[in-house]
């Protein structure tokens, strides 16, 4: 998977669904566990040597404890912790997305929102000639609009010209002028979500896209930080004692470099495959939600102040909003259950003090500029990748619950003697909106991820930060009056 960069989130989600339990599967996904237990192994007899240099001197006989103790002032035991935690953050994100059941809804939801939406989407092109007739239409309605609001400019016919052309095909994109809109949503309808609008489909669409090209970009941008990474540290690791002694030690660190290369770029894929799946779900989550409300608001203001009275149509209507909206808050609390609130959870207990350990190296420590260069890089991809997803998913549980300040005036609008099962109906989703468990993905057991939530891991994030930065601190201290104690 490492090497579908065109179209990595596709192909990694077709790969997660479709080969799950092959040979082929297991052998390649056990070694990637394999390489992150070995990894952590590693920094735990880094720990030990910081721990204990007397009784276990590493440093004298191997090439990596050798570096660590040659720049402990920098690669100290908290430095070890976190390559501990990145360890660890690994084994969670090859555990979540690879060694879970396949048939689950949630693979399935990604599966349906991710591979089968983008597969209806090429089933359903339309014929070049259909597409020429309607950018050729959009170019001439826009070409009057421009003479219209921009006489002047309009005269310059070259650089008019060229202006509206980039908009019909930014437009042509976002208004899926490429597809049959008929067939795509009314024949090649999505399989769990079949009364997904055709903007949240869309919306998803062009995220695919986006993130094919964001993908690239972002395996260019690893592969310049491992260059980078390998000019700095490579020969300083050769230039060690230890290993010019040594030609075994030499093959090793070649060994082991690419291995650690290899480790790196399946936590990068990891990363990727949790910020964009977390976001694809949330296109079509929030674009069905977001049009049922309006849907349901329409209702309401024709009733309440156009004196329309709800007939047999909205009252359909109303019931297919209250059936959608249960069955897309179920989606969320199961698969919540079965797939991502542990792995949330442990994200969190993981990457927090990861990330403040990262902040406090940063703060405290004079680190070269490359060292500098690529621990920001790191720290600033890691708080992307696990902040704006979970502001996405708060976004998404308060759309769920918005729709409870307009429940009590439907109510009045709707009467006893002809909707009664749909005012008690109505009377229940009030209730469970307003007092119920919230619709929300979870932390696992450190509550709900709605913006409430996510200020309360945001107040334990600023006070991890300050403890672990005193004892950062503290350590620092003593280490630097041992030597000046060795040094007099």
């Amino acid at each position: 998977m490492l090497f579908k960069l065109k179209s990595f989130l596709y192909m990694a989600m077709k790969h997660i669904v479709n080969d799950h339990g092959t040979k082929h599967y297991r052998l390649m996904h056990s070694i990637e566990v394999i390489h992150f237990i070995y990894f952590f192994l590693r920094t735990c007899f880094l720990y030990l040597m910081f721990s204990d240099p007397q009784q276990y001197p590493f440093y004298q006989y191997e090439y990596v404890a050798a570096y660590f103790w040659k720049y402990r002032q920098i690669l100290n035991r908290f430095f070890v912790i976190i390559l501990a935690l990145f360890a660890f953050i690994g084994l969670l994100g090859v555990r979540t997305f690879y060694f879970q059941r396949s048939d689950q809804l949630s693979f399935q939801l990604l599966y349906d929102c991710i591979v089968f939406n983008t597969d209806q989407y090429y089933q359903s092109l339309d014929s070049e000639e259909n597409l020429e007739i309607k950018l050729s239409t959009r170019f001439n309605q826009y070409r009057q609009q421009f003479e219209r609001d921009h006489p002047y400019l309009s005269m310059i016919n070259p650089l008019a010209n060229r202006l509206i052309s980039f908009r019909v095909w930014l437009d042509s994109w976002l208004q899926m002028d490429r597809i049959n809109r008929e067939l795509f949503e009314k024949n090649n309808r999505m399989l769990i979500f079949p009364n997904s609008p055709i903007k949240a489909r869309n919306h998803e669409l062009l995220f695919i896209f986006l993130s094919n090209i964001f993908g690239n970009f972002f395996q260019i941008g690893f592969q310049i930080v491992v260059a980078v990474s390998a000019v700095v540290l490579l020969p300083q690791l050769y230039s060690l004692i230890v290993v010019q002694n040594s030609i075994l030690l030499k093959i090793a660190l070649m060994i082991e470099s690419i291995m650690m290369v290899y480790t790196m770029a399946t936590l990068v894929q990891c990363a990727l495959l949790l910020s964009c799946s977390i976001i694809g779900s949330y296109l079509i989550f929030n674009g069905s939600i977001d049009d049922l409300n309006q849907k349901f608001i329409d209702i309401l203001n024709k009733s309440k102040y156009h004196g329309h009275q709800i007939n047999v149509k909205d009252s359909k209507q109303l019931r297919f909003y209250l059936n959608e909206h249960t069955r897309l808050s179920y989606y969320v609390i199961y698969t919540d259950k079965t797939t991502w609130s542990e792995a949330l959870y442990y994200y969190a207990l993981i990457s927090i003090p990861m990330n403040v350990a990262l902040m406090c190296e940063l703060i405290v420590e004079d680190i070269i500029p490359e060292t500098r260069f690529i621990i920001i890089f790191i720290t600033a991809i890691h708080a992307v990748t696990g902040s704006f997803p979970c502001i996405l998913f708060a976004n998404m549980s308060s759309n769920f619950h918005a729709i409870k300040d307009y429940l009590p005036a439907m109510q009045l609008q709707l009467k006893r003697s002809t909707h009664l099962r749909l005012k008690l109906k109505y009377d229940d989703l009030y209730e469970r909106l307003l007092t119920g468990k919230k619709i929300a993905f979870t932390f696992g057991y450190l509550g709900d991820l709605t913006f409430r939530g996510l200020f309360e891991a945001l107040l334990g994030y600023i006070a991890a930060f300050f403890l672990i930065l005193k004892i950062y601190m503290n350590e620092q201290q003593i280490n630097n009056q041992q030597v000046d104690t060795i040094n007099e």
